[in-house]
């Protein structure tokens, strides 16, 4: 079953208006904006009253125990004049808000409670009648489409109704290197000619046989430049001459000459460039409690690039 309950307001006007105003054909029909928080919360059988307030407890602020309610406050909104466009987390998957609220609930012996999620609810005042077309450019101006996605309807259960394709066989030992063409493209695995040529010799002539599907998964995974770096700090050899550098190395000496800002370059996915002087607070001692004090202090400016974009895609609950 499914427990839900709102809280208003959601994002504030300065930032809707600015997210809004960012698609110009967007902003010329749409008067005005509210939102309000949706929390949609999971359990295994119905919550009794206690149960109920205590879930009430964990979602509010000590300051603010009414702001949650049973319904929502756009429900006697005019249809004609008004769209409500409903933004959540994609279903298939967790989120760390969600992970951090179910063991909260699981603390206090709300073991029923299985997930959490939290969406926002935007009402779009419309100056004029939009089309469909309009209507999903407001929707794309509101939301991030990688880990986000409108609900048309509210949440009844989170069974998003997919499942778990059954693992296979990859039929290299009768096929070569076209199963694995095959495989590659089927689920995407980016394996290059090198690839295809190692695991197929691999496979067909040293293990002798057949790899499955998850094995091909985790091999495009483990195995790739972004985990092993083969190209970045393999050894380089240019027109027969191998290079005292790897490439990585060249990278990096070039910031030697080009910015010569730096204060760390290139050091776990982040670099450093000259900061400034600040004032901060700081603890007294830092082996102990104690009260904090004014200390001027140069900060750095930290730049950080990382790539997992959502790693937790591949295995989210091991």
């Amino acid at each position: 079953m499914i427990l839900k309950f709102y809280k208003s307001p959601g994002l504030k006007c300065g930032q809707l208006a600015k997210k809004i105003n960012s698609v110009s054909r967007v902003a010329d029909v749409v008067a005005d904006l509210e939102s309000e928080i949706c929390y949609y919360i999971e359990a295994e059988t119905a919550f009794d009253k206690n149960e109920v307030e205590i879930i009430k407890w964990i979602l509010t602020s000590p300051f603010e125990r009414d702001e949650l309610k049973d319904k929502s406050l756009f429900e006697n909104e005019d249809s004609k004049k008004t769209v409500l466009i409903e933004i959540g987390p994609r279903l298939n998957f967790s989120t760390p808000f969600s992970s951090n609220a179910v063991s909260i609930c699981k603390s206090v012996h709300l073991d029923k409670v299985k997930r959490i999620e939290v969406s926002t609810r935007y009402l779009v005042r419309l100056k004029s009648v939009v089309d469909n077309t309009t209507e999903n450019e407001i929707v794309n101006a509101l939301h991030d489409r990688m880990t986000e996605c409108r609900y048309l309807s509210p949440i009844e259960t989170f069974d998003h109704g997919f499942r778990p394709e059954e693992w296979f066989e990859v039929d290299v030992m009768t096929k070569g290197r076209k199963a694995l063409e095959d495989v590659n493209s089927k689920l995407g695995l980016a394996f290059d000619n090198w690839d295809l040529d190692f695991y197929t010799d691999l496979f067909r002539s040293k293990l002798k046989r057949n790899p499955t599907s998850v094995e091909c998964f985790d091999l495009a995974q483990s195995n790739s430049e972004h985990s092993r770096h083969w190209f970045f700090k393999g050894r380089m050899i240019i027109d027969g001459e191998e290079k005292k550098e790897s490439l990585i190395d060249m990278i990096i000496e070039t910031q030697s000459t080009s910015n010569q800002n730096n204060v760390i370059k290139f050091s776990d996915n982040s670099s450093a460039i000259e900061g400034f002087e600040v004032t901060g607070l700081r603890p007294n001692e830092t082996h102990a409690p104690s009260n904090f004090k004014l200390e001027k202090m140069k900060q750095h400016l930290i730049f950080t690039a990382e790539t997992h974009n959502f790693p937790t895609g591949v295995a989210p609950f091991r």
